[in-house]
C-alpha cells in the first residue's frame, strides 16, 4: 500500500512524501509534493489502482476533466435522432442501460481510450449482433460528440467482431403435421391463432393488432388480411405504430382450408375489436402468450413419445420461419415470399431462408446439362 512520509526542511517547511513499490519492477518509487492534499490524493489513487502510477495519473486526469461522461454523450444522442419510433429509441435507452453505462458510462468523453472500448466490447457476452448493434450505438455517440467538438476523434471506429456464419440460434421449422398437433396441444382459445400464424408469416405484433376491419373475405371464399400496423414495445409499455418498415404494409392472403376457423374466429366482433385477445377482451401481449398457454403446451408436446415431437422447443416466432418455409418447398420465388413477409430487403429473404431453396439450386443445375 502507498504510504505518505513528512520531513521537515532546513527552512522549517514540510515535504509530504508519497512511497509506493512500482507492481511491474517491484521497485520502490516515490514522489514529493508540499501541499499535503496532493499527496493524500495521489496515495488514494495509487490505492485504488493497484499501485500503478500510469493507472493512478489517468484516473486523476479522468476527475479533473469536465467533459460529459460517456452516459450523457450517448443519452444526447439518443434524445437527438429523427425520424424513429418510439419503441426504436427505447430500445436504444435500454442498451445504454444495460450495456454501455455500467462499463464505460463513468468515464469523461475526452478521456475515453480505444483500448478501453476495444476492452468492453470484447468482453461483452450477447450475440454477435446484440454486440454489433450496441458497438454501432456507442460509434454513432461519439460521431455526434466529434462533430460536436468535445472530442477529437471517435475511438469506437473500426472495431469489428469475427465475422461468424453460425447462428445463435437455428430456427425450428414445423412440418404442417407437427403445426396441427401445437394447435390441439394448446388452449382452444388459441387454437386458430397458431394455425394463423403458420398460414400468414405474420410478425406477432402484427397478427395480434389486427381489428375485426383488417380481415375482409374474398370474393373466391379465402380471408384477406390488409397489415397496416403492429404493436411496438416502449419504455412504458405497448402502443400501437405501423409496422416494421414500409414493406410491412402489405395484404396477405390466407388458405381457403383455414376459412371455416377464421369465420368462427371473427363472429361477433365488432369493426374495430382485436381479432385476436386475451380472456378479458384486451390485446393479447407476447410474454402473457409464450409464458401462460405456449410453453404448457411445448412442455406437454414434448413429453409425448406417440405424436410427431421436436428435437428443439419452436417459439411463436418460428411459425413465420415455418411459413417460409412452406412456401420455399412450394416452389414460390424468393421476391414474392419477401413481400408476403413483408421483409424490406430481398437480402434479408435470402440470407434468411435462401439455403432450404435446395429445389431450386438443383433445377437450376439441372439447365446446365
Amino acid at each position: 500500500m502507498a504510504s505518505i512520509k513528512h520531513q521537515t526542511r532546513s527552512d522549517g517547511s514540510t515535504r509530504h512524501q508519497v512511497l509506493w513499490r512500482d507492481p511491474e519492477t517491484r521497485m520502490q518509487r516515490s514522489q514529493s509534493f508540499d501541499d499535503p492534499s496532493a499527496a493524500e490524493m495521489l496515495k488514494n489513487f495509487l490505492n485504488a489502482n493497484g499501485q500503478s502510477f500510469t493507472l493512478a495519473s489517468e484516473a486523476a486526469a479522468d476527475l479533473r476533466s469536465t467533459a460529459p461522461r460517456v452516459r450523457d454523450v450517448v443519452a444526447d444522442h439518443i434524445a437527438g435522432i429523427t425520424g424513429i419510433e418510439a419503441g426504436t429509441r427505447f430500445r436504444y435507452r435500454r442498451l445504454l442501460e444495460n450495456h454501455i453505462d455500467p462499463h464505460l458510462g463513468s468515464i469523461p468523453v475526452d478521456r475515453l481510450r480505444r483500448s478501453q472500448v476495444l476492452s468492453w466490447f470484447e468482453g461483452m457476452s450477447v450475440a454477435d449482433k446484440t454486440r454489433k448493434n450496441i458497438h454501432a450505438l456507442l460509434s454513432a455517440a461519439l460521431e455526434t460528440a466529434v462533430a460536436g467538438r468535445l472530442v477529437a476523434e471517435n475511438v469506437a471506429k473500426g472495431i469489428r467482431g469475427p465475422k461468424s456464419s453460425v447462428r445463435t440460434r437455428e430456427p425450428v421449422f414445423l412440418s404442417k403435421q407437427q403445426v396441427e398437433v401445437l394447435a390441439n396441444a394448446i388452449d382452444p382459445r388459441y387454437a386458430t391463432l397458431v394455425r394463423f400464424f403458420a398460414a400468414s408469416g405474420l410478425r406477432y405484433g402484427e397478427a395480434t393488432a389486427l381489428r375485426r376491419r383488417d380481415v375482409r373475405k374474398h370474393d373466391d371464399g379465402r380471408y384477406v388480411t390488409h397489415v397496416t400496423r403492429a404493436w411496438k414495445k416502449v419504455e412504458k409499455g405497448y402502443e400501437l405504430g405501423g409496422p416494421k418498415s414500409p414493406k410491412s404494409r402489405r395484404t396477405v392472403a390466407l388458405q381457403r382450408s383455414l376459412t371455416p376457423a377464421v369465420a368462427e374466429q371473427l363472429h361477433g366482433l365488432r369493426p374495430d375489436d382485436l381479432v385476436f385477445q386475451n380472456t378479458k377482451g384486451d390485446p393479447l401481449r407476447h410474454d402473457l402468450f409464450r409464458r401462460v398457454y405456449w410453453l404448457p403446451a411445448m412442455e406437454l408436446l414434448l413429453a409425448r413419445e406417440d405424436e410427431p415431437y421436436f428435437d428443439q422447443a419452436p417459439t411463436p416466432h418460428d411459425l413465420r420461419h415455418t411459413h417460409a418455409s412452406w412456401l420455399i418447398a412450394a416452389g414460390v420465388p424468393l421476391p414474392v415470399i419477401q413481400a408476403r413477409l413483408g421483409h424490406e430487403n430481398i437480402t434479408t429473404t435470402v440470407g434468411t431462408y435462401g439455403h432450404l431453396a435446395i429445389g431450386a439450386d438443383a433445377g437450376a443445375a439441372d439447365l446446365l446439362e
